[in-house]
């Protein structure tokens, strides 16, 4: 690297892709990644006349970003994307590498996930939904919310979450609407009316079992909370409705000591 021809532009942004990937920026540090000729130049007087000043152009503290930071860990590279996904971030391949280049390189590195995709698996999401995610805004969450109203579907929460993640994600996110209740609301619908649509019953919870298992998924406890159906577990506990999950898995003809295993 210092061969590699500088510019002020050049280094500003090098310095803030460094913060960005949660490096110290400590002379010392930037020695051990192999900036020593970045930093040789940013001391010139004709580019910042210092290292601290350079950080300063990048907009940043330099007591602050000089300190030890944090590496990165798998639990880490983790909690990073889904704070991401929650904020309404778009985690495509292309986007987060062009928006969150360093979170990429450290966790496709053979040490941590070897890809993105096995990184947003490991964080829980679904790499294909993410794959064609859109790029949001006020205006599309809304229109997307008032379309699918239109087309008939369960808005509630928990419906929404399991089929349309990116769009409440990104419409809860604090960048938009703040909640899926807010967007619903700015979207002209009464919130109230869309919760009732999702009342469990007896014959729904049944039959979404069914479905479930006969799609192929687990329906133990974990990974029907995984999958975003905690209301509809909570429903079936209820003594007016089957008194546990582990009865109305038994209501649904299959066999809960088995499931409870899978």
């Amino acid at each position: 690297m210092s061969r590699r021809k500088w510019t002020q532009e050049k280094i500003i942004q090098t310095i803030k892709d460094l913060h960005a990937a949660g490096h110290s920026l400590s002379t010392r540090r930037m020695a051990e990644l192999g900036y020593s000729g970045m930093v040789t130049t940013a001391y010139k007087e004709e580019f910042f006349g210092s290292w601290r000043d350079a950080i300063r152009a990048a907009g940043l503290d330099p007591k602050e970003v000089c300190k030890r930071k944090r590496k990165w860990t798998r639990e880490r590279i983790l909690q990073e994307i889904q704070k991401l996904y929650r904020e309404g971030e778009d985690l495509s391949h292309s986007a987060a590498k062009r928006n969150h280049q360093y979170l990429v390189v450290v966790a496709v590195d053979d040490r941590m996930f070897g890809t993105w995709r096995e990184a947003i698996e490991a964080a829980e999401l679904d790499y294909e939904e993410i794959s064609k995610h859109r790029f949001w805004s006020k205006e599309r969450v809304i229109e997307t919310i008032r379309e699918l109203h239109e087309a008939g579907h369960d808005l509630s929460h928990e419906a929404a979450k399991n089929q349309h993640g990116a769009l409440v994600s990104a419409a809860s996110s604090r960048r938009y609407f703040g909640s899926w209740r807010g967007a619903i609301e700015a979207a002209g619908l009464d919130y109230a009316q869309i919760r009732k649509i999702n009342r469990w019953t007896e014959k729904k919870i049944i039959d979404t079992i069914r479905r479930l298992h006969e799609s192929g998924e687990s329906v133990n406890n974990s990974n029907m909370r995984r999958m975003g159906y905690r209301g509809m577990m909570e429903a079936a506990s209820r003594e007016s409705n089957f008194g546990s999950w582990a009865a109305a898995v038994e209501a649904a003809g299959l066999d809960y000591d088995s499931i409870r295993k899978s």
